[in-house]
């Protein structure tokens, strides 16, 4: 270091920091990225790689952008039939999984003392494959479980493959939602025990028995977007849908009519459809005996006093439901958390038998491969294996069961009693913490593979860049134990990426004209996969179901005692999502809640119970406890209860760990006797307050709107009046012709070629907060923490507001607010040093540089859009490597908002102006309008009058938020359309 002179010393200094002081020009040289860079990758330009998301079974198609080596952003892939080129807040989140701060770095063994220390990768498969040989030695065989999440395609056949060359063990598909009761109704009713593929976009009545298909109900992305052009409105008319359950949920939301029942009582009002349908000669002849015998025990008036359920609106549900020509009846399917799952199921399949061969809505042929789970009677079989020493090994890869199966089973105990535990996962959870060995894998952006999420499709899986850690390809490890314990023959591949591309020669679907397999395999890795439309055979539909006795009518419980409701969110699915900032901080649809758990009780239930918002409560069972937040809401009945799923972590990372509380705390060992699933909540549950509290980390500020039409609607019949008219919406266009001299004090921008503008749609706008994490991914938003939410200090861009009707039935409103980039904007005018600045394409631009912290726009700004910076937000490592290079870091003290997405912007009109053009419309579009599942969200150029948004601004419906202030904004919204009194 002597001889290095100052010139090389600020040299390396500016590069690298101190860290670069061990050498001279060599550590120099190194900060190179790529000494010889890759073919696909040009610095500072970005690669678009296809791939599959794994986040949940459903497998939608997704895109991920590779910027200099590591991946910044993830979309949907248009192509892909699932998804069609939208994600939710799960798939846009995943690049946090990527990045993770709680992933594991390497191969771990737990020492002597009982902590996981490192070990060489060497070291670690010696390791078990000692385990392996001693067990088989011994004779012991059949005592090695592979449990796995849901996988399919090469992958799979290679663990299978694995498994039988070790000699003895079998493959356990798990997932936490496995549909027991949906799949045995549709055995019962259709003669097909699997799942099939459901069409709602072709449906003209659609009524859910608790089914949240909005959410997280088997494929929630494919679901929304065919809800949203079900439920358009088109031709005068719009079909409606009726949602019955005992819960007020984000799916309810959407819906025309919410008919409130008690919880586990959703199948009596499918068993009152079917028997007014039958009583009104509806149903089909050949059906009529078969469906009187089931119905015959009920009567509709005891239906009608035990659901609470008027028989006008019995007779009505039933009545439009047989006078649709395509009506589709769901059910959730899911015992965990409807008592009477199966009867629901299958009295909704009955529903939909009503018209034999008028299957149009059901796709029988696109079965889920959720079909190929193992139902919860097969993991309690595992448990009891486990705690009867009965289990040599068992291996973990992808699934956490320790966290999503219930205390009383006694999973954690059973598990202490197998001499070798292996986890397979790319993160530190409750099941991987009690390991003995760790080889860490690769998550799905890092990896090759194949995903067929139902029949005829098949996406395709690509490392989107090197991997981040010391880990490994899941193949690449049974590849490697297999070689070094069975030999060169019996796995004769190097790695898993030959094994994929031999798998995939030989499918014929890759290639049928013929012609260069490697021409064919890089069609498929661009386009994602390979899908096939289906024939439009409809297989197992037998126009006779099976006999099945319903549950007799129950009487209701006269007790103190409360019923209890779990409920999947949006965000936490089944809890493997709630390591991952974006999701903690996205506020849930319906509460507005954020970083943790809560006790939905109804508002006059608290009332009589003295408790508030924040109180802390014991929620106990017969079979154990929780202790976790009141929050009075109207979303349930006065004696229900309602706890969302997914939180209660203890060993998940500190983003997850000790936030209220896994309601599976409270469930009973013995499984549903008619499904064969978890067994749902028929039992009652007690409260007691205790002495501490928790606060409520929540956005929202007031349930309703008090008069000020903030979100607002129309009837559909005032609508199709206005469209008959011709009417034109009531708007001050920012654009020149907007501004008048009477009531303008500045003149008009100039906007010569672009006015950027957007228009939300309110009527397709479902809550689900995808564009809110896609703004955070977009633009590098900091997450503040549940200790800043607190003190309402939330950064996000993009908020989805939550308003309330008031009335006697539960009705709500959502509104994303984005900066609305007015044309006569107060922030601009109030800045003493004019950081705010309208550009000539009707941006209003922040420039960071400039701002000195006054917050005089934030005080002036009609919408409370803009964010201030208290604090030096700072994301561990090596969540930095997510940021996107073309969007500023910003610092404390710096006020900041959306930008309409500059930078896609200044993208798409440098490739329009080096091809000598225009920007076209649809050639791009904002982080939030491209993620949305309801295609609720329209971006593009006002001043271009076949573009889709001018015509939008056109639109009857369409209106701009505080019309009276006159700011102008460059943002409309559609009014919701209602269909007046349903029922």
């Amino acid at each position: 270091m002597a001889n290095l002179s100052r010139r090389d010393f600020l040299k390396i200094a500016g590069l690298t920091g101190s860290a670069a002081l061990a050498g001279c020009s060599e550590p120099t040289r190194r900060l190179i990225p790529f000494v010889i860079p890759p073919e696909d990758i040009i610095p500072g330009e970005a690669n678009w790689y296809a791939t599959t998301c794994r986040e949940c079974p459903a497998g939608c198609g997704m895109f991920a952008k590779n910027r200099d080596g590591h991946v910044i952003k993830v979309e949907g892939n248009p192509n892909h039939p699932v998804n069609r080129g939208r994600l939710c807040p799960r798939g846009q989140a995943s690049v946090q999984g990527l990045y993770n701060p709680a992933r594991f770095r390497g191969p771990l063994q737990r020492n002597s003392l009982g902590f996981l220390e490192p070990v060489s990768w060497d070291q670690a498969e010696s390791i078990l494959l000692e385990n392996i040989s001693q067990f088989s030695q011994q004779g012991r065989r059949g005592r090695l479980i592979f449990l796995s999440e849901l996988m399919t395609g090469t992958v799979k056949d290679l663990v299978k493959r694995w498994i039988s060359r070790m000699g003895y063990g079998e493959l356990i598909l798990y997932e936490p939602f496995s549909y027991e009761a949906l799949r045995k109704a549709n055995q019962i009713v259709f003669g097909i025990h699997g799942l099939p593929t459901y069409r709602i976009d072709r449906a003209d009545f659609l009524v859910s028995f608790g089914a949240p298909f909005l959410e997280t109900w088997l494929s929630n992305v494919e679901y929304s977007r065919q809800f949203a052009e079900f439920h358009a409105t088109r031709e005068n008319r719009k079909n409606l849908f009726f949602h019955v359950g005992p819960r007020f949920s984000m799916t309810a939301a959407s819906a025309d009519e919410w008919i409130p029942v008690p919880p586990g009582t959703e199948y009596l009002v499918a068993l009152a459809m079917l028997k007014i349908i039958g009583e009104e000669n509806f149903a089909p002849h050949g059906q009529r005996d078969s469906l009187r015998s089931m119905i015959e025990p009920f009567s509709l008036n005891e239906i009608s006093k035990r659901t609470g359920v008027g028989m006008e609106t019995l007779h009505l549900l039933a009545r439009t439901f047989a006078g649709a020509k395509k009506p589709l009846a769901l059910s959730e399917g899911l015992s965990i958390s409807n008592s009477n799952a199966l009867a629901a199921s299958v009295a909704a399949n009955l529903l939909c038998t009503r018209s034999p061969g008028k299957f149009e809505t059901i796709d029988f042929e696109s079965l889920s491969s959720y079909g190929e789970v193992a139902s919860a009677v097969k993991m309690k079989e595992v448990t009891e294996k486990m705690a009867a020493n009965e289990v040599d090994i068992l291996l973990v890869s992808g699934t956490n069961p320790l966290f999503s199966l219930p205390r009383s089973w006694n999973f954690e105990k059973a598990m202490r009693k197998v001499p070798l535990v292996v986890s397979l996962s790319s993160y530190l959870d409750e099941t991987s913490n009690m390991a003995h060995l760790v080889l860490p894998t690769h998550t799905f952006l890092e990896s090759w593979g194949d995903y067929s999420p139902k029949k005829g499709v098949t996406g395709i899986l690509q490392p989107t860049m090197g991997n981040l850690f010391n880990t490994r390809h899941l193949g690449d490890v049974l590849i490697s134990t297999g070689k070094r314990l069975k030999g060169e023959e019996e796995f004769p591949w190097e790695s898993t990426y030959p094994l994929i591309k031999e798998s995939w020669n030989k499918k014929a679907e890759i290639n049928p004209g013929g012609g260069s397999f490697e021409n064919s395999w890089e069609m498929v890795l661009e386009r994602g996969g390979t899908w096939k439309t289906p024939s439009g055979q409809k297989p197992g539909s037998p126009s006779k179901p099976s006999k099945f006795s319903f549950p007799r009518i129950s009487a209701v419980a006269d007790t103190k005692d409360f019923s209890f409701i779990p409920y999947s969110t949006v965000q936490l699915f089944d809890g493997r999502m709630a390591n991952r900032l974006w999701i903690q901080e996205l506020p849930d649809p319906i509460t507005q809640t954020t970083w943790g758990g809560w006790v939905e009780i109804h508002f006059e239930t608290a009332k009589r119970l003295n408790l508030k918002a924040g109180d802390l409560l014991r929620v106990q069972s017969p079979y154990g406890f929780l202790e976790a937040p009141a929050l009075p809401f109207f979303t349930v009945p006065e004696d229900v209860i309602a706890i969302p799923m997914g939180q209660g972590h203890t060993s998940y990372g500190d983003y997850a760990n000790w936030l209220p509380a896994n309601p599976l705390n409270l469930f009973p060992p013995e499984l549903d006797a008619s499904s064969g699933g978890l067994s749902g909540p028929s039992f009652r549950v007690t409260l007691k307050k205790l002495a501490g509290k928790f606060a409520i980390a929540h956005t929202d500020g007031s349930f309703y709107q008090h008069g000020r039409e903030i979100a607002q609607s129309i009837a559909l019949e005032e609508y199709n009046d206005q469209m008959k008219r011709g009417e034109k919406p009531k708007i001050r266009l920012p654009l020149s012709e907007g501004f008048r001299k009477s009531i303008d004090f500045y003149p008009a921008h100039e906007h010569s070629q672009y006015r950027w503008a957007m228009a939300i749609d309110l009527d397709r706008c479902i809550g689900c907060g995808a564009c809110v994490v896609a703004c955070y991914a977009e633009n590098n938003v900091p997450v503040v923490g549940r200790k800043e939410i607190l003190h309402q200090r939330e950064m996000s861009w993009l908020r989805v507001e939550r308003y309330f009707d008031r009335g006697p039935k539960v009705r709500v409103h959502y509104l994303p607010v984005p900066c609305q980039h007015c044309d006569e904007a107060p922030c601009e005018s109030v800045c003493p040093v004019f950081a705010p600045n309208h550009s000539k394409e009707g941006i209003n631009n922040q420039v960071y540089n400039r701002c000195i912290g006054t917050r005089d726009c934030s005080q002036n700004c009609p919408y409370k859009v803009r964010r201030f910076n208290f604090f030096r937000w700072k994301n561990p490592d090596p969540l930095q490597w997510q940021y996107n290079p073309d969007v500023t870091v910003r610092q404390v003290g710096v006020m900041e908002k959306c930008s309409f997405c500059i930078q896609r912007i200044v993208q798409a009109k440098t490739i329009a102006t080096s091809e000598g053009r225009s920007v076209r419309d649809g050639e791009f579009t904002t982080a939030c309008a491209q993620t949305c599942p309801a295609n609720a969200i329209i971006f593009g150029n006002l001043k271009d009058p076949n573009s889709r948004v001018a015509k939008l601004f056109q639109d009857p419906r369409a209106y701009q938020l505080l019309y009276e202030l006159n700011t102008k904004p460059g943002v409309v919204y559609l009014k919701k359309v209602v269909q007046g009194r349903v029922v």
